[in-house]
């Protein structure tokens, strides 16, 4: 590719797509005029340099890109395919005075998560890495009460700024300017309480799940050949959604714009750019099952950021006839034979395969994985088991595909890094009839001065002399089956690590305080006890109950284990109902429990059993009255009456726990309120 760039300061077309790549360059739409290529003959000098060296490396592997990132000066994100982000932070304070003893107990965070808006939408809100669902701008569940939000795809422009929770009344700093039309983004409201319920541990890290920015498809473009639809390019009002890897480089590379000034991507005209190879592979890509994901950023290297794009389809940005083209790995069908009559007067030079000290038998492949909290981590190795015999050793290397989220994708594109790997590279100078054929196009050779006996190569890279035009051709061989090879591929992923959600972490900091009692009070059954928000038996290490946030919920309705513990809820519980299976001839006597809080005066607080056989009338087997006539809190138990079955029969019975309250004092019935233990 060096030499293509070198070629550039004589080929006038291709200075609108070289000036494209350099960072703050000018944009010469279409094909240059004689007079702009002698004024801009300086600046395509330095861009074939530049390119020459961009072209020669890989993507840089990329680092993390889930934390919030926080600066003066930072970088625009852009969201491609399904992802989880981070985000870049715009705003955050805090107000709201002194509210119950809190002072400014309301925060407001601001986080652009992408430009080039609007993106398709916003899937889901985490903090720490777990989702909080959500209703209505509101957090419900263990945040509700204390996290709202509002959000934005991103429209050009916005109708209207981003609003704080109405009820804490304005954000300071922040007003119906702060549209960030073409940003999409989200307003997260926070609220910090009296008793350090919520958020204990600190603020949990945020991010969240979007399905990114629309790209153009020529496909469903009625005005390009074979298209239909009203997609247009350069509109993009009629973009669409879509992960293909082919679909989002081409978009890129054209550019994103508004008003008529380019806002994200490289700036390419429509004529610099060779549609037709993106839309074949956008189409390989679909039925591979191959998708892109991830985060880029500018300013920065925008040929990095297209050669990232194109790593995902396997496939790499290529220059040929001055346009940009698509040259992906994918099965071919010939389009002509070079032999002894095409070539010309020049080197011609055949090289068996990669030096053994570039080769590699065996890579190690790292992508970004969801269920490792969206962060690269490496899939088993794909290894050849015949080149590593060939090789004598094994030559392992970890490569990462930064916009790859699928752990089989990952392992597909690196057979096929393994397998090209091997191909032959072949150095022709041909006639220049031979200059109608592009990069990418597979030709057979048939060569026998050269040891090429009908093999199939595919074209790579191409320089024209100017003075002759003889073509100096670049080819790698195309060996008959090794698609089928890679495609075959299977990744296996690393163990998934347990995701901590952000209340356990805040009932390790001491926020459950209000519940405390209840474990250091005299527990009415032994073994039974409560950790964070679950209730379990420990004598079975069978976990039952998660505290909502306002009530304990059983996990299941039916109790087939007559030892188990099971939880009934709420003062008169008529809607707390279990069943109890009895199975094996036994008898089991039934137990319940009762928590009592804020005991005053002369009162009397009665739990009753009752139990029914499944479809029956309720009947009480057996009560107990606790009368409290001091204040405090008390937990007591008491033993019913003995249900028994028939032998080799199976009796269902339904039983709950009801309480009530006498006298003239005043007390509460707490969460937990009852459970019974047959």
């Amino acid at each position: 590719m060096a030499k293509v760039f070198r070629a550039i300061g004589t080929v006038a077309g291709a200075v609108a797509t070289i000036a494209a790549f350099i960072p703050g360059g000018q944009v010469i739409a279409g094909v240059a005029t004689a007079a702009k290529v002698a004024a801009g003959a300086g600046i395509v000098a330095a861009a074939a340099n530049i390119g020459a060296q961009l072209l020669a490396k890989k993507p840089a592997a990329r680092g993390s890109v889930n934390s919030v990132v926080v600066a003066a000066e930072s970088p625009a994100p852009y969201l491609i395919g399904r992802t989880y982000s981070g985000g870049i932070l715009r705003h955050d304070t805090a107000w709201g005075g002194k509210v119950g003893k809190v002072q400014n107990p309301y925060r407001g965070i601001v986080t652009v998560y992408s430009v080039g808006g609007p993106v398709d939408a916003l899937e889901g809100l985490f903090l720490d890495f777990v989702q909080v669902p959500v209703s209505a701008g509101a957090a419900t569940g263990y945040y509700a009460g204390f996290l709202y939000y509002a959000s934005q795809t991103g429209a050009t422009p916005e109708a209207s700024a981003l609003a704080s929770y109405a009820p804490w009344g304005a954000m300071p700093g922040w007003g119906a300017s702060a549209k960030l039309s073409g940003k999409a983004a989200v307003l997260w409201n926070l609220k910090f309480d009296k008793d350090g319920k919520r958020f204990a541990s600190g603020v949990p890290q945020m991010g969240a799940i979007w399905r990114g920015v629309k790209v153009y498809d020529p496909r469903l473009d009625s005005t390009y050949p074979g298209g239909s639809g009203s997609c247009r390019l350069g509109t993009e009002s009629t973009y669409v959604y879509s992960d293909t890897p082919a679909l989002h480089a081409l978009t890129y590379a054209y550019g994103r714009f508004y008003s008529g000034k380019r806002l994200f991507g490289v700036g390419l005209a429509a004529d610099g750019i060779d549609i037709a190879s993106f839309v074949a592979g956008a189409n390989v890509e679909e039925d591979n099952g191959w998708t892109v994901g991830g985060v880029i950023y500018e300013p920065g290297d925008r040929w990095d950021n297209l050669k990232n794009i194109c790593a995902a389809g396997s496939a790499e940005p290529v220059f040929s006839g001055g346009r940009l083209a698509y040259k992906q790995d994918a099965p071919r069908v010939s389009i002509g034979t070079i032999t002894n009559d095409t070539l010309g007067e020049g080197p011609q030079k055949v090289v068996a395969m990669q030096s053994y000290r570039d080769r590699l038998n065996s890579i190690v492949p790292k992508y970004r994985s969801e269920s490792h909290k969206w962060e690269y981590v490496a899939a088993e190795a794909v290894t050849v088991a015949s080149y590593v015999t060939e090789d004598g050793e094994t030559k392992t290397e970890e490569i990462q595909w930064n916009l790859v989220q699928d752990k089989d994708q990952a392992a597909q594109l690196a057979a096929y890094r393994l397998v090209n790997g091997r191909e032959l590279a072949i150095e022709l100078t041909l006639k220049p009839e031979a200059r109608f054929w592009q990069p990418g196009d597979m030709l057979t050779l048939d060569i026998p001065e050269l040891a090429l006996d009908g093999i199939d190569a595919v074209l790579i890279r191409r320089t024209i002399d100017p003075a002759t035009f003889q073509v100096s051709a670049t080819f790698v061989s195309e060996t008959d089956g090794k698609h089928a090879y890679a495609l075959g591929r299977t990744g296996v992923a690393p163990p998934t690590p347990s995701l901590v959600p952000p209340e356990d972490k805040d009932e390790a900091a001491g926020v459950n305080e209000a519940r405390a009692p209840f474990v250091q009070a005299t527990e009415p059954l032994a073994g039974d006890s409560i950790e964070g928000d679950e209730w379990y038996d420990s004598a079975n290490g069978f976990r039952h109950y998660v505290f909502d946030g306002t009530a304990w919920v059983a996990t299941a309705a039916t109790v087939a284990d007559a030892t188990q513990t099971v939880l009934v809820t709420g003062q008169n519980a008529t809607s707390g109902t279990i069943l109890l299976s009895l199975d094996d001839g036994a008898s089991r006597a039934v137990e319940a429990a009762i928590r009592v809080t804020g005991l005053s005066g002369s009162c009397t607080q009665t739990i009753k059993i009752q139990s029914r056989l499944a479809g029956g009338t309720w009947a009480d087997l057996g009560s107990a009255a606790n009368d409290s006539g001091s204040t405090g809190d008390t937990v007591f138990p008491i033993a019913s009456a003995t249900l028994t079955n028939g032998t080799g029969l199976t009796q269902t019975y339904e039983l709950r726990a009801v309480t009530s309250t006498t006298g003239a004092g005043t007390g509460t019935v707490d969460q937990p309120a009852s459970y019974l233990r047959a």
